[in-house]
């Protein structure tokens, strides 16, 4: 739960404090001098300190660093009855958060400490997507940042995840991401390409077969939901899966069992499902050509990725992440790429998404030769026009 602390010697402000404290669901603690607030500070972890400037033992700017370094960093408020300008720079140049004049206003203080919680909320998020595992997802824009920190929680549980995105957005990227930050990450990862295979050959292969189930099971085969027991399973272009298939991978997902196609027996697997489409699943449920119930399963959390139009502050980094990623994998002497190169690619709406970026970067690297540096011309003329 949230806390906050007041340290101020008026009891009709710790009247008021304490009600709203109340009314936002917050942990409140309350002190009348200074020396007893700095013992309360250093022994509990609060998000906010309200510090009243004047005090019966003290004046309360002389602590404000000494209150911001406290566990949990809390952020403090000045408030005070006597305010000036000078006071005011003095506060706000000790860093705290804002400086508050009596007689206190009800809806200041109440929003004051909603932006704090939402500032801090949003900060502890940002800490903990910046400690998870990104293989491969480059970027540093709002947009990215908003979907690791969607990934990250995710990660946590054990629940569904649905990726939605146009196509080379990197939604196989983050399915991977979701599987190494979980409790499932020494498990395998299993994956099936929904939109590569007939509805008899996605049975076979979701759910295996026994010998002698159709013409050419000459042996038993187990399926990847059998392979993905205490690991994850990836389905891709899960838009694609047939119908016919839909209502027994429901029941799958609902109970973990399942029967090989053409077996008598049931089976377990603990599993957890990450899904990806490029389609509108909406759109497919309308048509009667997606179950909605199977829809509610896939989309427990979902992260929808962003075009690279959408967030085309993350080429730079990108492009520069890919030259010298691919200059290895030729083996040849890092290039850099002039300033023309970099704005042409910024201009670019990328239709294709990081996967045409990435391809776009090799053309330009044959092309460059042994050449230092990459140029405008030696990318392809649609980019270059467009």
């Amino acid at each position: 739960m949230n806390a906050i602390l007041l340290i101020d010697d008026e009891p009709v402000i710790h009247d008021l404090v304490a009600a709203i404290a109340t009314e936002m669901g917050l942990a409140f603690k309350g002190a009348a001098t200074l020396s007893r607030g700095l013992e309360l500070a250093g022994t509990s972890s609060f998000d906010a300190v309200l510090l009243d400037v004047l005090l019966p033992d003290g004046n309360g700017l002389e602590e404000l660093a000494r209150l911001k370094a406290c566990p949990g960093n809390p952020e403090v408020v000045v408030i005070t009855g006597y305010g000036d300008s000078q006071g005011a720079r003095r506060a706000l140049g000790g860093g705290s958060w804002n400086y508050l004049q009596k007689p206190l206003d009800y809806e200041n203080i109440r929003t004051t400490l909603e932006q704090i919680l939402a500032l801090r909320k949003h900060a502890q998020e940002s800490e903990e997507h910046r400690n998870i595992r990104r293989d491969g997802i480059i970027g540093q824009s709002p947009e990215i940042d908003r979907c690791l920190t969607t990934l990250a929680n995710a990660a946590k549980g054990q629940v569904n995840v649905l990726i939605t995105g146009e196509t080379g957005t990197g939604k196989e990227l983050f399915a991977r991401a979701v599987h190494a930050n979980s409790k499932r990450a020494q498990g395998p990862f299993v994956v099936l390409d929904c939109a590569s295979l007939t509805p008899n050959l996605i049975a076979s292969h979701l759910f295996g077969h026994v010998r002698g189930a159709f013409t050419g099971a000459d042996q038993a085969r187990d399926g990847l939901i059998g392979q993905a027991h205490q690991g994850t399973l990836f389905l891709d272009e899960v838009g694609e899966l047939p119908m016919e298939i839909q209502g027994t991978f429901l029941r799958t997902l609902e109970t973990g069992v399942y029967r090989p196609v053409g077996g008598k027996t049931e089976k377990h697997s603990s599993f957890r499902l990450v899904a990806a489409t490029n389609r509108n699943l909406e759109a497919l449920t309308r048509e009667e050509r997606f179950r909605n119930d199977l829809l509610f399963r896939l989309r427990t959390v979902g992260i929808h990725l962003p075009a690279l139009r959408e967030r085309n502050k993350d080429i730079p980094v990108l492009c520069e992440h890919y030259l010298s990623k691919l200059c290895r994998t030729f083996d040849i002497d890092s290039k850099r790429m002039s300033q023309d190169f970099l704005d042409t690619m910024i201009r670019y709406d990328w239709p294709g998404n990081v996967r045409e970026l990435v391809h776009a970067m090799e053309r330009a690297i044959a092309e460059a030769g042994s050449g230092p540096e990459l140029y405008a011309c030696h990318l392809p003329l649609h980019i270059r026009t467009a």
